[in-house]
């Protein structure tokens, strides 16, 4: 792969000491063509923070720098600030043959939850000026409130799939915590991909009941917070991160806080790291066609793309999975 950017220095010591350039393995996502990385740069971290040139600059790198490392795919949405646009910046500059990109509708600022047609197609349009993309690889509706506001005829999935009959857009989807929606878009037949998050990790495995019946209906799978939006990355007690981040509790609750608790002195005790026991677990499965990991800079694409790939210790790593799968008899899971 070569892209016309120079990569970051540290991007070009890790390729230098891993060994040579490689690239994540491509595989089939949905049943219209469409294949992605089997690792995606997640955005949400690279929108942070006011629109200044150096900070543009990183954002953009940061795309640079995951291109050069193998990465195929990326996920961005107008919601994460300044995201959509420094990605722009780094698509105009360079080649970026066999990137993949997905965005979101419905969560635009200036029309917040408005799944309505015709702000729909707005913020469509807007997203790929902004990109500097005659299309995208993947629209998601993005974390709808209700799901009657977004299979409303005309509205919702009905106006995506008019995109999408256009070309603005190859393949329509859903992207939204709650299971339940996903799994009536699924069941409906109004979605080529889903968008799942932070529901298949070492702390909680609920989403591998959805990813399965996502799959056996041809819909592809992306895989979002791996890291739970960061608790299970900051290398810090969970106890700790929770009281110092109380908002992560919107999204999980004071189990996942005490099983994370558990997990993290496991790992002290093994004397493996807890975020890299978890990037090994969530990528050895088959389940998600792309997991998308969130970087801010370079370096931390850097560190992620390097837990993707190292392996744990063996024995560290069957223990692991006897723990995980002790866990889901315990609880009655099946991930």
């Amino acid at each position: 792969m070569e892209t016309a950017h120079i990569p970051h220095l540290a991007v070009r010591r890790f390729l230098r000491y891993s060994g040579a350039m490689f690239r994540f393995e491509r595989r089939p996502c949905g049943t219209r063509g469409l294949e992605v990385s089997r690792l995606g740069l997640g955005g949400a971290a690279l929108g942070r923070g006011p629109a200044t040139s150096s900070a543009d600059e990183n954002g953009a790198r940061t795309l640079e720098a995951a291109y050069a490392l193998g990465i195929g795919h990326v996920d961005t949405s107008p919601l994460y600030g300044e995201s959509e646009r420094r990605l722009g910046i780094a698509l105009r500059r360079n080649e970026f043959a066999d990137l993949r990109i997905s965005t979101k509708v419905g969560t635009h600022p200036s029309r917040q939850f408005s799944y309505t047609r015709s702000d729909l197609r707005w913020s469509l349009k807007n997203s790929l000026s902004v990109l500097g993309r005659d299309h995208v690889e993947i629209a998601l509706i993005h974390d709808p409130c209700s799901y009657d506001e977004i299979s409303s005829p005309g509205d919702g999935f009905d106006a995506l799939r008019e995109l999408r009959d256009e070309g603005l857009c190859l393949n329509t989807g859903l992207g939204v915590q709650s299971h339940e929606f996903h799994r009536r878009a699924i069941d409906a037949g109004v979605v080529d991909v889903i968008l799942t998050y932070g529901d298949f990790n070492i702390v909680r495995r609920s989403g591998a009941v959805l990813m399965r019946h996502a799959k056996a209906s041809g819909v592809g799978v992306l895989l979002g917070s791996p890291m739970m939006h960061g608790f299970l990355a900051s290398g810090e007690e969970p106890a700790t991160a929770i009281a110092r981040r109380p908002e992560l509790l919107t999204w999980y609750t004071e189990h996942d806080v005490a099983v994370a608790q558990e997990w993290f002195v496991w790992c002290r005790e093994r004397e493996v790291s807890m975020r890299h026991l978890n990037m090994r677990f969530v990528m050895s499965s088959d389940l998600p066609d792309c997991v998308l990991t969130g970087a801010a800079t370079p370096a931390e694409l850097q560190e992620n793309v390097r837990e993707a790939t190292t392996p744990i210790p063996d024995d560290v790593w069957r223990e692991a999975l006897d723990r995980i799968e002790e866990l889901d008899r315990e609880s009655g899971a099946t991930g």
